[in-house]
């Protein structure tokens, strides 16, 4: 895969919060495998693959990811299930309004939401957008965050589920859609992988969320609030799911994880593979605009 993509790194990145460190090499390798390296920031703590996937890329990348995802059944199942417990966090504290889904594939997790909101998306795979159009009767356009055709001062509302993480640009996006949102309109992030938790910590590039392809930025709930601009957004609740999930398997996720950390102190860490699903590794987070 590395072989396929190489040709869409882009040049390494400042990092996205404090700005300064153009070329990457003053900030502490996190992770890094045969390809790819993760730096994190010591000042703000952010953690970026540099270099990392562009623009250009990831719609590469993503081109007919729809169809990937029909493919595996019981991942397109499990992830319909988890689509209502991300859902039911959410509308804990929103649960009506118009609401833009960026990246959001065939408009699955739209679906999932209450009929109350008026539903929008953005999405870069023109065969999802097909999809969508074709089952849904919502507005969804193929466009990028940022080179879009919508409206300032629109949404109540804007989700990113699963996608904040891949964007070359974040900060760019973020930025749109603050003046896409109304005053005390909301941000909800969802399906993004925790750079706080504890599998993270313990794994780096062997955490199943390790995927410099896809994931090149790794955020906490702290970073990405610094990233939006804390003078812009309040944090209004997070959620780590876990408990519940239809990846849960409390008996032998604990297992392995104690198996894995023995190894790691007996020097076997290179028979180690991926961890297990656990408490942390995605975190859900609610912001409001000011």
């Amino acid at each position: 895969m590395y072989e396929e993509f190489k040709k869409y790194l882009g040049p390494s990145r400042p990092c996205l919060i404090c700005g300064d460190d153009h070329d990457a090499i003053n900030r502490t390798v996190w992770a890094s495998d045969e390809y790819f390296k993760a730096v994190q920031c010591e000042k703000c703590g952010l953690v970026a693959v540099e270099p990392g996937l562009t623009e250009e890329g990831l719609n590469a990348y993503y081109s007919n990811n729809i169809q990937r995802r029909f493919d595996d059944d019981k991942k397109m199942k499990d992830r319909q299930k988890q689509y209502l417990q991300d859902r039911d966090f959410m509308e804990t504290f929103i649960q009506s309004g118009e609401v833009l889904d960026v990246g959001c594939n065939g408009g699955f997790f739209l679906d999932t939401l209450s009929n109350k909101f008026t539903k929008h998306g953005i999405e870069i795979d023109g065969d999802a957008v097909k999809y969508a159009a074709t089952h849904y009767d919502y507005d969804i356009r193929q466009e990028w965050i940022g080179k879009d055709s919508l409206n300032e001062n629109t949404f109540d509302l804007i989700i990113f589920r699963g996608v904040i993480e891949h964007m070359y640009d974040p900060k760019s996006a973020l930025n749109r859609a603050y003046d896409l949102l109304k005053t005390g309109g909301m941000l909800f992030f969802s399906a993004t992988p925790n750079l706080e938790s504890f599998c993270a910590d313990v794994y780096r590039e062997k955490w199943g969320l390790w995927h410099p392809i896809q994931h090149i930025n790794i955020f906490s709930v702290k970073t990405l609030h610094k990233l939006m601009g804390e003078d812009r957004f309040n944090l209004v609740a997070a959620d780590y799911p876990y408990l519940g999930t239809p990846y849960e398997n409390q008996e032998e996720d604990y297992k392995k994880i104690q198996h894995d950390i023995n190894m790691k102190q007996q020097g076997k860490w290179d028979e180690v593979d991926k961890n297990p699903p656990f408490w942390g590794n995605m975190m859900s987070a609610l912001y409001q605009k000011k």
